[in-house]
């Protein structure tokens, strides 16, 4: 495999959520580092305390806007970082407010809490048990439900660091990605997968994208984990969606 060059981060936060940097210090960041595109894609408003409202979309997009006139060669995308929600797939994105971003992720995220206290339980419970009990064959399963039943049910563009707190089958997710056109994050942040489940994954048709999940506008394309991971396994160029000039085919926008 050649030199992996990324031309796109499709995953970055700002003060809007929980990063440390305004929409400019990413933009800034990004454009040193030589990329086409930098997706901004704070958390979802059920992610306690920092959750960004759908009602600050607009005021996040002008604030977009007016940053953008100062790139030329950057692109700079709205997005969401969405959070999915127990055993349904539910997430905390509607539909009406989906025409309002260019870009929508979904992940699992510890402290969002379901809509169903059942799922506490189901789901909740493990994630908070994960490293110091082994996941029984049934939690697995729960937790691949969750995935798979929230990719099918939304226009989801990137799945983000899946298995991260929560064991999966990542071939059933990994097959259900392929299927809805759901791009597999390779996550630096929170390296996943890991090395004993990216095979999983291959065996597949899904297709990856390379982000660096950026709280600090210095660690915008910091990718050296996944990117070590992709040429350790051999991931072809085909399957790597933000290299070589490529954009991503949005499933949200179709």
């Amino acid at each position: 495999m050649d030199e992996i060059k990324l031309t796109a981060d499709y995953h970055s936060h700002t003060r809007y959520s929980h990063g440390s940097g305004t929409i400019l210090d990413n933009a800034k960041s990004a454009s040193q580092k030589g990329l086409e595109i930098l997706a901004i894609t704070d958390h979802a408003v059920r992610h306690p305390i920092v959750g960004v409202s759908p009602k600050k979309y607009d005021k996040m997009r002008a604030d977009l806007e007016e940053v953008q006139k100062g790139f030329d060669n950057l692109t700079l995308m709205l997005g969401i970082e969405a959070n999915v929600l127990g055993m349904a797939g539910d997430i905390d994105v509607k539909e009406k407010d989906m025409s309002k971003l260019d870009i929508v992720l979904a992940g699992y995220h510890l402290t969002s809490f379901p809509y169903k206290f059942s799922d506490y339980f189901k789901i909740t419970w493990n994630a908070l048990t994960k490293y110091t009990m082994k996941s029984t064959k049934a939690q697995i399963a729960r937790n691949t439900t969750m995935f798979v039943n929230a990719v099918k049910k939304h226009p989801i563009d990137i799945l983000t660091h899946p298995g991260f707190r929560l064991d999966i089958d990542y071939k059933e997710v990994g097959k259900v990605c392929a299927d809805y056109g759901t791009y597999v994050e390779l996550s630096s942040r929170h390296k996943t997968p890991d090395e004993k489940s990216i095979e999983q994954l291959l065996s597949t048709d899904c297709v990856f994208v390379i982000n660096s999940d950026a709280h600090k506008p210095e660690n915008i394309a910091s990718c050296d984990f996944a990117i070590a991971l992709a040429k350790k396994y051999g991931i072809p160029d085909t399957r790597i969606a933000n290299i070589l000039g490529k954009k991503l085919d949005l499933r949200s926008k179709r």
